[in-house]
């Protein structure tokens, strides 16, 4: 059909309108980037990021728990003791889902993308240091990624860790402990012996704190605490509320107070809202979504 000169240049402009605006979707939706509301644009990203993992800490324990320091954090920050691990509710698909933000396949390559390698990325000036006790957790990552160094679950390591914050103030350090995980193993989850090592564990938390303190970083630093399984009786793997429920808290710099992170919670949200606690990109191929609700 032919039209008028005149008509025929307004359609063609209309299709390269259309074009540019289809090109620009599709450019956009696979970029992933931080949410774009008010209450997020508002937020000023923190200078570091200290991340505490324990094993086998069960969300179902929290409460009755004797942790002093935790519990400061979860008053004075945004928390969850709902958050579920992915199935089985084991340490390395844990970990790995933790870190990557996705479930490991059977060819997991330690050249998946870790909060670590986001952080490589994005600030290769930036310093990251990964403390660890399971020697499986070395395959998080690759060894040019981050610095690694291996600890045990004593005041010791606790010590060692906040030696190395002091003096280098990375932009992110992440820590985990094996325990309380073997203490469930041995003595069973929610027996005297656990509800003890969870007490210890807490001062651990206390010594990272006054760490940051001491280097001078604090105002401008935020704390994840959390967790890649619960347990029950005297082990884990299967899919029950006290064995998937993990907890959540982050505490620091611009984090809301006193606020409860709404259920359900997935394990592989963490990674994602790490980088945007440091204001960094989220990887388009991340499963996890940014729990955006935590920032003031």
């Amino acid at each position: 059909m032919a039209y008028p000169k005149g008509r025929a240049s307004f359609y063609f402009f209309l299709f390269i309108l259309v074009l540019c605006l289809g090109l620009t979707a599709s450019c956009a939706a696979t970029k992933s980037t931080l949410p774009i509301d008010d209450r997020f644009l508002e937020y000023v990203p923190a200078q570091h990021l200290v991340f505490i993992g324990f094993d086998g800490w069960g969300g179902t324990y929290v409460p009755r728990a004797n942790m002093p320091v935790v519990k400061r954090m979860m008053a004075g920050g945004a928390s969850s003791l709902d958050f579920f691990c992915i199935m089985p509710s084991n340490s390395w698909p844990n970990w790995a889902a933790l870190f990557t933000s996705n479930p490991p396949g059977p060819g997991y390559s330690t050249q998946a993308t870790s909060i670590f390698s986001v952080i490589k990325n994005s600030m290769p000036e930036a310093n990251s240091v990964f403390f660890y006790e399971w020697h499986e957790l070395q395959n998080i990552c690759p060894e040019d990624i981050t610095e690694k160094k291996t600890i045990l679950s004593d005041i010791e390591s606790a010590g060692l860790v906040a030696g190395y914050i002091i003096e280098n103030k990375p932009v992110f350090t992440a820590v985990v402990f094996n325990e309380p995980d073997s203490v469930g193993h041995n003595k069973r989850w929610g027996s005297a012996a656990y509800y003890d090592k969870l007490t210890e564990l807490d001062s651990f938390i206390a010594v990272l704190e006054q760490a940051v303190k001491d280097a001078g970083i604090y105002d401008n630093t935020v704390f994840v605490l959390s967790s890649d399984h619960g347990g029950s009786l005297w082990g884990h793997g299967f899919n029950t509320r006290r064995q998937r429920r993990i907890p959540l808290i982050i505490f620091g710099s611009n984090i809301k107070e006193g606020y409860v992170i709404p259920a359900p919670g997935r394990i592989y949200d963490i990674a994602p809202t790490m980088a945007a606690i440091l204001g960094l990109e989220v990887p388009v191929e991340w499963t996890g979504q940014i729990i955006s609700g935590v920032f003031r």
